[in-house]
């Protein structure tokens, strides 16, 4: 949370495979795609790009040239499955820790570009380097280590080492698809997200903080540690905000708002102005909820994990100057998602395009199941469609004098009385009307014959 708004959220109940290294078995070579399916052992085969095999990684792991199907490999998840598609992999393992990152396969170095100052990128830049030399692995210092002693940063690099000796053990070991790594969420959130620029960690459950203590302890500037008994998002509101997540449109407090879609292929946002008329002209008016809905943009892509491709509508201004300022506004909030966004720009038709890298599923994906009634569309039909069709059954019907129609409650406000006065004279029977029907989409049709049959 950032001065009461909800930035960002996890669910430590709900799988996610991204960044877990298996042991895979290459099932099927695919020379059209320059691509393998890799099984895992969880759920579809993985998707594999030869091309990111290097020789390196040949020469570690596959002990050959040549990738051959039935072959043990070992993969990384770099993004979960989503939709129809399974699990993306890849060669380029990457083990984390507080402080580093490490690639066994690649003589990588950098530092990460959240650290600003020039001086301390040199610095831990020289640290990486000489960890690299040393020990022969790609190493990316992260924002944690600024400011971090030297000393503090090897420790980190060495515990990161152990892991991927260990992973390198198992997986010789071992000759059928399965998990070798994976982090602790409540450890990895931590590790992740929690930082210098956070000012106070609440927890309620008091075997945690020796945990929190382990990661904190070589922060320059340690955030304030609360015990609080009980349901901390009750306590702190967090469901309340949460509300926002489930809707499809988000308001804003200038009284604008952002209508969010998304597609398999792409999430399309668009801005409106509504009520907000505060300014002095339109183009103003335009400009003013562009910039406000900018912040709750970059909050929402990052509260609902949102990636891939994302098109934002913005209301249209006249002036050229205008779209400069939000492009370079857009630039600047940005930096704030720990997530990768690139920026392409605005098309011919005024929608800015971005990326946003992804790895995990999009949050509605893991809070919601389908819709058993609409397959997920969000709409059903129409009572006046329902209605005809009603019609043309009982035109089929023959010889009745009775009948009972079970329909959904939403039809019982468009059943007037002289509706059913109209269809029993229509028809000449006795027409009695059930509202307990479960599906909206649909209705039963019970026919009493005048021989008493039915």
């Amino acid at each position: 949370m950032d001065d009461g708004e909800l930035e960002e959220i996890f669910f430590d109940e709900i799988e996610t495979i991204a960044g877990k290294i298996y042991l895979g078995k290459i099932e099927k070579i695919v020379p059209g795609l320059e691509a393998a399916f890799v099984k895992i052992g969880k759920g579809r085969n993985a998707f594999l790009k030869l091309s990111e095999i290097n020789e390196v990684y040949r020469e570690t792991i596959l002990k050959e040239q040549e990738v051959k199907e039935g072959q043990k490999i070992l993969v990384q998840v770099k993004k979960d499955a989503s939709g129809k598609k399974g699990p993306q992999v890849t060669t380029q393992i990457g083990i984390a820790d507080r402080f580093v990152v490490i690639f066994p396969f690649k003589k990588v170095i950098g530092v990460s570009r959240k650290i600003e100052d020039a001086s301390e990128r040199r610095r831990l830049r020289t640290t990486a380097f000489s960890l690299r030399k040393r020990h022969g692995v790609g190493v990316i210092v992260r924002t944690a280590a600024e400011g971090v002693d030297e000393e503090e940063i090897i420790k980190n690099f060495e515990r990161a080492l152990e892991k991927w000796n260990q992973v390198l053990q198992k997986f010789r070991r071992s000759r059928k698809p399965k998990l070798l790594h994976e982090e602790d969420p409540v450890e990895q959130i931590i590790k992740e997200k929690v930082n210098s620029k956070i000012d106070r960690l609440i927890y309620n459950n008091r075997s945690l903080l020796e945990t929190l203590q382990k990661y904190l302890q070589n922060l320059p500037k340690k955030p304030e540690l609360e015990y609080v008994e009980g349901d901390l998002f009750e306590k702190f509101s967090v469901y309340e905000r949460m509300k926002k997540l489930l809707s499809r449109t988000v308001q804003l407090k200038s009284g604008g708002n952002i209508v969010i879609d998304r597609t398999e292929a792409l999430t399309v946002i668009d801005v409106n102005s509504e009520s907000y008329t505060d300014a002095e002209n339109q183009e103003e008016l335009a400009l003013k909820t562009n910039m406000e809905a900018i912040e709750e943009i970059v909050r929402q892509l990052i509260l609902r994990n949102i990636g891939g491709i994302v098109v934002i509508d913005f209301i249209k201004q006249k002036d050229p100057k205008s779209y400069e300022k939000l492009l370079s506004r857009f630039k600047e909030v940005a930096k704030r998602d720990g997530t990768r966004i690139e920026i392409f720009g605005f098309t011919n038709l005024g929608l800015l395009e971005i990326t946003r890298k992804r790895t995990t599923r999009p949050l509605d994906t893991l809070l919601f199941t389908r819709c058993p009634v609409c397959s997920g569309t969000g709409k059903v039909l129409s009572q006046k469609i329902l209605l005809k069709r009603i019609r043309e059954d009982l035109k089929k019907l023959k010889n009745f004098e009775e009948v009972t129609l079970k329909v959904h409650p939403n039809m019982s406000g468009y059943f007037k009385r002289e509706d059913i006065k109209k269809l029993q004279k229509e028809f000449k029977v006795k027409l009695n009307l059930d509202y307990g029907w479960h599906d909206p989409n649909s209705y039963e049709i019970k026919a009493k014959t005048k021989k008493g049959g039915k």
